[in-house]
């Protein structure tokens, strides 16, 4: 009797595990929305979205022109080096758009690549003074603040 109650608990246990797995690759329905938006001005202290606070967010897009919610580059490495020489590496989701809460020290230099494998791409010589992207890499105004949206190398 006891060996059958160990094997179903054991067998629950890995069901509980499978569910918990399939779960964490599931992503946030509102990870995959307001593409090329500011994200930054809900994601604040103050802001909409307060209990997750960004120090950097941005879109990353397959082509610079188009509706931002057809357009945004899934699997899009974004690496940032800090001004304490730290790097900071994330990949865009399914609509492209990357976050970190890590602490960052700006400004910081911004290199893009496709994964798998694809050839880097560097940012702009100087350096990014916030992780604000999408305030100056603008889908509504490109070319205002900087050369337009962030594309996928």
């Amino acid at each position: 009797m006891k060996v059958v109650t160990i094997l179903v608990a054991a067998g629950a246990l890995v069901a509980v595990a499978t569910l918990a797995a399939k779960a964490a690759r599931r992503e946030d329905p509102n990870a995959l929305r307001n593409q090329g938006e500011d994200c930054v001005s809900c994601h604040r202290v103050g802001g909409k979205a307060p209990r997750s606070l960004f120090t950097v967010s941005g879109t990353v897009f397959r082509a610079d022109t188009g509706e931002p919610r057809e357009t945004g580059a899934a699997g899009v490495e974004v690496v940032l080096e800090d001004a304490a020489e730290r790097r900071v590496e994330l990949v865009t989701n399914a609509a492209g758009n990357f976050w970190s809460r890590e602490e960052v020290l700006f400004p910081v230099r911004v290199t893009l690549r496709t994964l798998p494998g694809g050839a880097p791409r560097q940012g702009p010589a100087e350096r990014c003074a916030h992780g604000n992207c999408n305030q100056c890499h603008s889908y509504e105004k490109p070319g205002v603040q900087a050369r337009g949206r962030l594309v996928r190398p």
